[in-house]
């Protein structure tokens, strides 16, 4: 069990929501921000219409044989399409899903935790009534399905349950996390670029010992430090202090570079490696990036790789940075996170580490440093 000081049942306000979008972008260095403020528009105007809020719940308030499930979008390898969600996709997955299973789901939990994944629950949760899970199954953002704590567990994925925005829905009997991956990443494809997939359904007391849990309460206090008006150095300070940020690094974009190599299945085809020259010190700091950041190397030597969590902030006001700030000339923080503990176990690495996501094969690197 990984956790990160989870809460018992809460109902999340407006104000917590655009923290936790705050926090969703900062955990994940979204390479498609705008999904994130979409959803959080979606998620403010049911909060307003309907005069409430989602509730959120620790594992343990639910009972240990109540069946929670993992929700959020699949795409195709590619950025999230112009077919926009109707809004009932994920209900319609969840639905099906039940009756593959003949119960009911009574807890929900993201897919992931950051990007536009980790808001998906709240939307859910107040369109069905259900609670959401303080817990996921990555503590980060990884690339593919398959990519989860569940699977250094050994926990079947499926069955899953796929819908679309065409009305179309799908339940796939799989096992099987990496064929789950593909057969999603091909619905999703047939849906028009993306599906809202209903993945990993198992008891309270299953995710209680194997998911990361406490991740959106995390994400939420990132949120709450980088909205506040507290100085940057206060910032960095905070987030050392509540997340356990190891380093924090401020650089100046030099030059980006748009490379060929092949992406791995499920990323968007469009990896990256960007120079940046150091602030204080002029040594050179070279980012490889995909759909997020991948690696850190400072004069050559490895200082933070995946699953390590790195992330940037605007040095001006200490506010949340995405990829669309490395241009060339300027200047930002580059902030490097811990993952959840299991990452870091040999299975771990092998599972979610550079070799997994064909980092090293794809230019090389030097020695790791940290």
């Amino acid at each position: 069990m990984t956790g990160y000081g989870a809460v018992s049942a809460v109902r999340l306000t407006t104000d917590d929501i655009l923290h936790l979008k705050t926090g969703s972008i900062f955990n994940s260095c979204t390479a498609d921000p705008d999904w994130c403020a979409e959803e959080t528009q979606r998620v403010l105007a049911h909060m307003e219409a309907y005069d409430t809020g989602p509730e959120l719940c620790d594992v343990g308030d639910l009972d240990d044989d109540a069946l929670v499930v993992s929700v959020g979008f699949v795409n195709n390898g590619i950025p999230m399409s112009d077919l926009r969600p109707v809004g009932d996709e994920f209900v319609a997955a969840l639905r099906v899903l039940e009756e593959s299973l003949g119960r009911p789901v009574q807890g929900i939990f993201p897919l992931a935790a950051g990007s536009a994944n980790a808001l998906i629950p709240l939307l859910v949760g107040m369109q069905t009534d259900l609670p959401i899970v303080d817990a996921d199954p990555m503590g980060r953002i990884f690339p593919l399905v398959n990519q989860t704590v569940f699977t250094l567990a050994g926990l079947p994925v499926g069955p899953v349950a796929a819908a679309g925005a065409t009305g179309e829905s799908a339940v796939v009997n799989v096992s099987d996390p990496l064929r789950a991956e593909r057969i999603l990443r091909a619905l999703a494809g047939e849906y028009g670029g993306w599906a809202a997939t209903a993945t990993y359904p198992m008891a309270a007391s299953t995710l209680a010992r194997t998911g990361v849990l406490g991740s959106i309460t995390r994400l939420i206090r990132m949120g709450q430090i980088l909205d506040s008006p507290l100085e940057t150095e206060q910032k960095h300070d905070a987030l050392r202090r509540a997340v356990g940020v190891k380093q924090i690094l401020r650089a100046r974009v030099g030059d980006g570079a748009w490379l060929a190599r092949p992406a791995t299945p499920g990323e968007i085809e469009r990896p990256a490696s960007v120079v940046l020259v150091e602030e204080s010190q002029g040594r050179l700091v070279q980012l490889e990036v995909k759909n997020e950041m991948l690696m850190m190397m400072v004069d050559g030597a490895v200082r933070a790789v995946v699953p390590d969590i790195i992330t940037m902030m605007r040095p001006l006001d200490g506010g949340v940075a995405t990829l669309d700030d490395l241009w060339t000339g300027n200047v930002v923080d580059i902030v490097v996170m811990p993952a959840a503990t299991p990452w870091y176990t040999p299975e771990g690495l092998r599972l979610g580490g550079p070799t997994a996501l064909n980092l090293f094969g794809a230019g090389g690197a030097g020695r790791r440093t940290t």
